[in-house]
């Protein structure tokens, strides 16, 4: 009996969870973990620090269309590896900063290496190969944040007090090329075509409430002709959303953790919402295969709202344990629930063309978040503004969703 061999996407869902695992918790959950000695070595404040990221994150709203037309026409692996070097390169450079200038002319370059590399070309390939079982191998592929924050937030730590902030961007820099470079060159295609395969699921008939009947559609209309429908405003206002709470959260949970608590627990509480955060997305990805992107999308942005609410009781430990466990179930809806809500809407054929506006507005709330957050508190000496900011923004991103979904249903023409 010749025994089955292993569908390919899966090494292809390995592959893009050691590209997130080592290229997205730096950019996102653990870039503030330099932030106080940062700001104290170079004088600057944290509002100008958190200006960095803002730039970063800032070019994503500019050229994400293009970053997804062109990965979606050209050679996806070679301008993936270019750009997991060009990353690296612009990552070190942070440690050569004398003020902020340097730090932002860092920012500029690693932003452009940073969507060409990482989170776009992750959800593309994802989205390509699976049709069965999409949410489950997104959520695997996400995944990899919550491991690489899990994993490094303690090592950055430690290498803060030993070697200080410029050996540990030079550290840094050097294991994202050993680990990522080699899986983007030897696992990552593009689509299942360019080896002679096709998707997996698309050969098997879609049952109801799953992933899979929910990709058994058309989606006659345009991407340019959404503009003029209302759902596709609600879409985008859901993305935008999406972005201001996850940088202003996983900017700024790590400085508040430790002012109030010191760098120990800290370093334990990302550790802890990045290891639950693991979980998080692996349940999420199954409520999307079993009851689809509106159960799933409700489970992730309820549970990331609550967690605002402990975090304002956060002068007590034990309620940061409970904020993490919260947190890290939701915060999923950063990664893995923006490309299954624009896969449900428009379908795997118009794809990348939506994904890379989507992208472009999310990008809009990223660039923002952190330093919104960033000058609530330097204006209050507080975050607790901010925090019940992001606690209705969050619930913004999920009447946005579900609210975007159900108005385009009229428009989707089901196989």
């Amino acid at each position: 009996m010749e025994k089955k061999k292993i569908f390919y996407g899966w090494y292809i869902v390995f592959g893009c969870l050691i590209i997130t695992c080592t290229m997205v918790p730096p950019i996102m959950a653990l870039s503030n973990k330099f932030l106080i000695q940062v700001t104290g070595d170079l004088g600057i404040s944290r509002s100008a620090f958190t200006l960095a990221n803002t730039i970063l994150q800032g070019l994503g709203i500019f050229i994400s269309p293009i970053v997804s037309s062109r990965l979606a026409k050209g050679n996806m692996r070679r301008i993936q590896c270019i750009s997991i070097v060009g990353f690296v390169l612009s990552y070190a450079s942070y440690s050569l900063a004398q003020n902020a200038a340097h730090l932002y002319i860092s920012s500029f370059f690693t932003g452009i290496f940073f969507l060409n590399a990482a989170l776009i070309p992750v959800s593309m390939m994802i989205t390509n190969w699976f049709v069965k079982k999409r949410g489950l191998a997104m959520s695997i592929a996400m995944a990899g944040i919550g491991v690489g924050g899990t994993i490094f937030s303690p090592i950055i730590t430690t290498l803060l007090e030993y070697y200080g902030w410029r050996h540990t961007y030079q550290i840094m820099a050097l294991i994202i090329l050993v680990l990522a470079f080699p899986a983007a060159f030897f696992l990552l295609r593009k689509s299942p075509q360019d080896m002679g395969l096709l998707p997996y699921g698309s050969e098997e008939p879609a049952q109801s409430k799953t992933s899979a009947a929910q990709s058994s559609f058309s989606f006659p209309l345009s991407v340019k002709e959404s503009w003029s429908k209302v759902f596709f405003w609600i879409f985008i206002f859901g993305m935008l959303c999406n972005g201001l709470i996850n940088t202003g959260a996983l900017g700024h949970f790590p400085p508040a953790i430790e002012e109030m608590h010191g760098p120990q627990v800290q370093a334990l509480i990302i550790s802890m919402y990045s290891l639950i955060g693991i979980l998080g997305k692996i349940v999420l990805g199954w409520l999307n295969d079993r009851y689809g992107v509106v159960v799933s999308t409700a489970f992730g942005c309820i549970t990331f709202a609550v967690s605002f609410i402990f975090m304002l009781m956060g002068s007590n430990v034990m309620m940061l344990y409970i904020m993490a466990v919260l947190f890290g179930l939701g915060d999923a809806i950063g990664t893995v629930t923006p490309p299954l809500v624009t896969s449900a809407i428009f379908g795997t054929e118009k794809y990348g063309e939506a994904y890379g506006i989507a992208n472009s507005f999310t990008q809009i709330g990223l660039s923002l978040g952190s330093l919104l957050v960033a000058a609530i508190y330097d204006a209050s000496g507080s975050y607790n503004i901010a925090w019940i900011l992001l606690l209705f923004l969050t619930v913004g991103a999920l009447l946005g969703w579900i609210g975007s979904y159900f108005l385009s249903k009229k428009y989707r023409m089901h196989n």
